[in-house]
Formats: structure tokens, sequence, C-alpha cells
């Protein structure tokens, strides 16, 4: 048996050379996507495929990751994120909300053992501790605070980050903080709009769709944007706040 840290560094062995090495980096995808791995290598066929080890034969591997808990930071506690904060919870995430309304962060509208951090949009977004595990869903009450934030996160670590808003919403923020071309590709990796197109468009339903597509990304399958909250916002109805 042999336990690989997130550096890399290892404890135990599963024999040194090559397929220890091998083991490794699986190890690593491993806790990135939090998915296991049954691996089968076979070097019967002889040294041609035996990785510059002497011995032949074939060799399983179990590889189990032991990822800590998902955090999620919610940059806005209006009805929306209020509404996804169970969920989040009931799903293995620790939880942080963030806004600049004092008022809004009352601890009896969100589950136990909610963390909240009171200040500016723009500060609180480039001094909470985010890492490439992290998971971000922006969704304060105004468009301006919107992009603050995300322009904040978007050249910090972070394995999920989402922006509530209308295609035109989006397409605004895009334009303003897509000035380089490595600004431009790391928009790519922003979910805007948030979450699967589930076709609701109440705060639950939206909700929802947010913690299905934040799953999605944890567990490595498929997701996509949501076109469901366009029609909302452009209808005029204000959802995020």
């Amino acid at each position: 048996m042999m336990a690989v840290r997130e550096d890399g560094s290892i404890v135990g062995t599963v024999g040194g050379g090559n397929l220890e090495l091998f083991l490794v980096r699986h190890a690593l995808a491993a806790v990135s996507d939090g998915r296991p791995r049954w691996l089968h290598y076979d070097f019967s066929g002889g040294s041609d495929q035996n990785v510059e080890k002497a011995c032949c034969g074939t060799t399983d591997f179990f590889v189990q990751p032991f990822a800590k808990t998902p955090r999620l930071i919610i940059f806005g506690a209006g009805h929306v994120g209020r509404a996804l904060a169970p969920l989040a919870v009931s799903c293995g995430f620790s939880l942080l909300v963030v806004d600049d309304r004092e008022e809004y962060l009352d601890a009896a509208s969100f589950p136990p053992d909610t963390s909240f951090r009171h200040g500016p949009f723009a500060l609180m977004a480039a001094s909470v501790a985010i890492d490439c595990s992290t998971y971000i869903v922006i969704m304060t009450y105004g468009h301006t605070h919107d992009e603050t934030v995300l322009a904040a996160c978007l050249d910090r670590p972070w394995r999920y980050l989402g922006l509530m808003g209308s295609r035109a919403k989006v397409a605004t923020v895009r334009a303003h903080l897509g000035a380089s071309t490595e600004a431009r590709l790391k928009l790519t990796r922003v979910h805007a709009p948030v979450g699967l197109d589930v076709g609701g468009r109440s705060p639950a339903e939206i909700a929802i769709s947010i913690m299905g597509e934040m799953l999605a990304v944890r567990y490595g399958r498929p997701g996509g944007h949501s076109a469901r909250q366009v029609a909302r916002l452009d209808e005029g109805v204000d959802v995020e706040r």
C-alpha cells in the first residue's frame, strides 16, 4: 500500500520504479477529480511492455482518493444564495457566504456551521482563502459587483467559478474583462450563465440547477451552461436580489 500526498510525495511503496511513478500520477488525478480508479497492467508480453522492470506478468491497482471537503463560496446572500446554501451543505460542501449588506448575513437564514464575511465585495474577493479545490458562485445584487468579484477571482486558483446573469450581461462582462488572450482563455472556463438548463425560474429551481452543475464538475461528468434564467432576467425580474 502507498499513500500519495497532494504535492506528489509518498508514504509506503508499491515497488518503486516507473510503475510506481505511474501510480503517483494516477493518484494525483484521482484527487483532482474525486474518482477512484482500477488499473490493470499486463507485462506478460515481455520486456517491450515492461516499463523498464525485470518482472513480467500482470499487476492490478486500486486508487482511492481521500479528498478534503469541497468548499463553496457564495458571493451574494439574496434569494438564490439562500436557496443554494442548504443544497450545498446536504451535498457535502462547507460553506462561506459573502455580502456587503450585514443584515443579509443572518445565521437563521442559512444552515448551521455556515461561515460569513461582511465587507466590500472587491476586498472580500481579493482576501478570502481560495485554492484549486474551491467552488465559487457569484450572484450579488448588482452587475458592477458581479464583474468586480469575477475579475478578482479570475487570476486565483479554483475548481469551479460560476456567474449568474442573462446572456447579455455575461457578454458585457466578457467584453470588459477579456482584453487579453490570457483573460479570454480564463473566461472560457467560467460557467456563465451559471447552472444547468432545467427550465425552472424560481430561486429554488435555479439553485438546484447550479448544484447539479457543480456536482457534474466535482465528479467529472459532462455539464452545460444554462439559459434557464435568461428570460427571467431579461423580462426585468431580478431574481438575484
